[in-house]
């Protein structure tokens, strides 16, 4: 995956689309959008970091943060991770939000998950009779889980990870009520660490989730 390539091409839709929002039939009201993005998030009851993030200014416009090498020792490491959102609320026009996130070369969990390239977009839109929001455009380049290769995995995709707990790849969640109202949610990579809960004689009777690793997360939605 041409990474490069694809930060290029987000950027000229960060930058074009407000712009070329259409005139459509949308009743005049309040209107919002809304957008966040981050490159990686540890969250375990030592740690707690969100880096780079970015989150879209009340009124619209464009935001973005980066940052060269991102390391949670022991966690996540990775490379040239950037965070952009922009997004446009017009009463008469509607809505746009565009988010994205992107990293270079990523490891978790000191190699278990690793790839060469991660891209997480969320794109919602409300205005001339459509209301919809989507992933298109998020892709995982050269992903190794535990060994094994993995290749663009649909949506939700999850795979134990023996003595960690699980992963959820191309994690995608909606909100709104798709007529009025839309929003998406995009984690490329999710690692919910597990530890076992343990019975009185010592037999396992559960899991108990003790952190979440996160790595490329988009968010938009309109009003």
């Amino acid at each position: 995956m041409k990474i490069d390539t694809m930060r290029r091409a987000i950027g000229l839709v960060a930058v074009v689309l407000p712009m070329t929002w259409m005139a459509g039939t949308v009743a005049a009201q309040m209107r919002a959008a809304n957008a966040q993005a981050f490159g990686v998030s540890v969250n375990t009851p030592t740690v707690n970091q969100t880096s780079p993030y970015a989150v879209l200014p009340t009124g619209g416009a464009l935001a973005e943060d980066q940052g060269q090498t991102v390391a949670v020792a022991n966690f996540v490491t990775a490379q040239d991770a950037f965070a952009i959102v922009t997004g446009d609320a017009d009463p008469t026009y509607g809505s746009n939000a565009v988010s994205s996130a992107t990293l270079g070369a990523v490891s978790l969990l000191n190699g278990l998950i690793t790839t060469d390239g991660v891209v997480a977009i969320a794109t919602s839109t409300l205005g001339d009779g459509l209301v919809a929001s989507d992933a298109e455009g998020s892709s995982l380049s050269n992903l190794i889980v535990n060994g094994t290769a993995v290749s663009d995995p649909a949506p939700n995709t999850r795979i134990d990870l023996p003595g960690v707990g699980y992963v959820v790849l191309n994690e995608q969640s909606a909100t709104g009520d798709g007529v009025t109202t839309s929003g998406i949610t995009v984690n490329m990579i999710h690692v919910v660490l597990q530890q076992p809960i343990l019975g009185v004689l010592g037999q396992v009777t559960g899991y108990q989730t003790v952190g979440n690793i996160i790595v490329g997360s988009a968010t938009s939605s309109v009003n």
